[in-house]
């Protein structure tokens, strides 16, 4: 499934600057309240997103990105019917050194699928938002 989302196939509204500002802006507008996102990167056809939740369950988070977000796309593109894909994939983080693998993977999904040379080039991509100590700064 990986290979087949980073080749591109399947829908591509992320790729529009808009979109992809929009769901952006929708992940990080609860952060330090509802969970803690610890990286994220927004691909023409999907999402990676890390995230330590505080409070609220995961199925809640993820139904109201993916609510607020399907709302606002479709308007966007003028249509209708489902934007997301039912359902997601979760992963438990066992450690610190999982969780470190886990976001360069998340943070190099552009790089391996050769978008652009470096995570950081990528316009939608928490690398951007690293530090020189590999802190996210939001």
């Amino acid at each position: 499934m990986e290979n087949y989302l980073d080749k591109g196939h399947g829908e591509r509204h992320l790729r529009s600057p808009k979109i992809a500002a929009l769901v952006e802006n929708a992940l990080k507008i609860f952060h330090a309240t509802r969970y803690e996102l610890r990286a994220w990167v927004i691909m023409s056809n999907h999402v990676h997103v890390l995230f330590k939740m505080e409070t609220v369950p995961m199925a809640e988070i993820v139904e109201s990105w993916k609510k607020h977000t399907s709302n606002k796309a479709n308007r966007v593109l003028k249509r209708r019917g489902a934007f997301w894909a039912p359902g997601y994939f979760d992963t438990y983080v066992r450690n610190i050194k999982h969780e470190q693998t886990i976001v360069r993977y998340i943070e190099n999904n552009p790089v391996k699928a050769k978008l652009v040379p470096e995570p950081k080039d990528w316009p939608w991509n928490s690398a951007k938002h690293r530090d020189a100590y590999g802190r996210l700064c939001l």
